[in-house]
């Protein structure tokens, strides 16, 4: 069966899929955000020939109503392509991060429950895959890879529904894992996506998800319990 939905062709096959967010998700840390925050506001600065402090002011209040820093980033008439492209190549998160072996162990775990791995980002696919490459991981960890370079950014539906397109894998099937309750699982689970949040504090509001994890490594177990196995 096809059908057409958001001007995406989607395939419906029976495979079982898990879908990650990146930034919070597979990796977190502080000096990182710290630091590509810093980069951010710099960039802004520069393209709107305004001084840090006022960039800084209008992102916070940009990001407070829309949402997501590529929503702020676009209201403002700053290009997301240009963007992705310069951050990466001011921003070097391998000095920032590394890796982390309870990330691989999750996504083998999954596999032998059957599951196939797609990941989702809001950043663009030149910065992915240099965090990928920090985390000593790459595309091949992952069946399907749907970057903001490719479509409009979450919470838009086009996202999710291009790496389920790739993963042959119907909604009903899949699980989203996020660390973002509003801005993620809301637009996953509106599209009929189970999802999973991520609260390694757990000081989250979690309205929009079918079950709250505290580390990673439950995650096999928490989308086996939603869905079974094959």
């Amino acid at each position: 069966m096809v059908t057409r939905k958001h001007g995406f062709e989607k395939q419906v096959e029976r495979s079982r899929c898990v879908l990650f967010d990146l930034d919070g998700t597979l990796y977190n840390s502080q000096p990182y955000s710290e630091k590509l925050d810093d980069e951010i506001t710099k960039y802004v600065a520069e393209e709107l020939s305004s001084d840090y402090e006022n960039a800084k002011l209008l992102l916070e209040q940009r990001r407070k109503n829309l949402g997501t820093l590529t929503r702020s980033l676009e209201s403002l008439g700053i290009d997301r392509h240009r963007f992705f492209v310069v951050m990466a190549d001011r921003v070097n998160p391998s000095e920032y991060l590394s890796a982390d072996p309870r990330v691989p162990m999750t996504l083998a775990k999954l596999r032998r429950y059957g599951f196939r791995i797609g990941l989702v980002s809001n950043s663009g696919r030149p910065l992915v895959e240099k965090i990928l490459e920090a985390l000593q991981m790459g595309s091949s960890n992952f069946d399907a890879t749907v970057t903001s370079s490719e479509v409009e950014p979450k919470p838009s539906p086009e996202p999710f529904l291009a790496a389920l397109k790739l993963l042959k894998c119907g909604r009903e099937l899949a699980i989203y894992v996020g660390d973002r309750d509003e801005a993620e699982l809301r637009p996953a689970k509106t599209l009929g996506i189970r999802t999973i949040l991520l609260d390694p504090s757990g000081e989250s509001t979690a309205r929009w998800a079918d079950a709250v994890v505290g580390d990673i490594s439950e995650i096999p177990t928490t989308a086996k319990s939603i869905l079974g196995t094959r």
